[in-house]
């Protein structure tokens, strides 16, 4: 084989290998995420997100009046409205979100993913909470960031009625 051949071959390589090393990257921004809201660490959370990221928040069917949702524009709008808003102790049990099902799609400095929520959760009451991520993320200074925070509730349920019985509820 030539050494032209042999060097496409390794170009190759190194750029199936980069794709990869970005993928896991980026499902380790969402676990560390979900980790740092878990045990309210809101100032790491808030690194996870680019200076100019926009958070949508929306629910499925109708919802109790309490229940966060919304559009918020750039990292303060977000970390203010949404993150100091639903503040977590790290000395007591409040949530527990577990990303799952991560599908991300690399394209150079950008990448986009798709991941399930679940989450069991409450203050007053147990909750089992589920929704979606659409994502999209961007590479700054090297590491990969939130850019575009999508959520879709799909049910936020006291544990002993179901999602058929209560959908969605106010944060308990």
């Amino acid at each position: 084989m030539a050494d032209q051949e042999w060097m496409a071959k390794i170009t190759a390589l190194e750029a199936r290998i980069k794709e990869l090393e970005d993928i896991e990257e980026i499902k380790k921004l969402m676990w560390n995420y979900a980790y740092y809201l878990d045990y309210g660490e809101v100032d790491k959370v808030m690194n996870c997100f680019a200076d100019n990221a926009r958070l949508e928040v929306r629910v499925r069917g109708t919802a109790e009046i309490g229940v966060h949702v919304g559009v918020f524009e750039g990292k303060k709008a977000i970390e203010e409205n949404v993150f100091r808003a639903a503040s977590h102790s790290k000395d007591r049990f409040a949530e527990a979100h577990q990303i799952e099902n991560p599908v991300v799609m690399v394209e150079g400095e950008k990448a986009k993913g798709i991941f399930y929520l679940f989450c069991p959760h409450g203050r007053e009451r147990a909750v089992w909470g589920h929704g979606r991520y659409d994502m999209e993320f961007v590479k700054v200074g090297g590491k990969w960031k939130i850019h575009l925070f999508k959520f879709l509730w799909n049910f936020n349920t006291p544990w002993d009625e179901g999602w058929f019985k209560t959908p969605m509820v106010a944060d308990p």
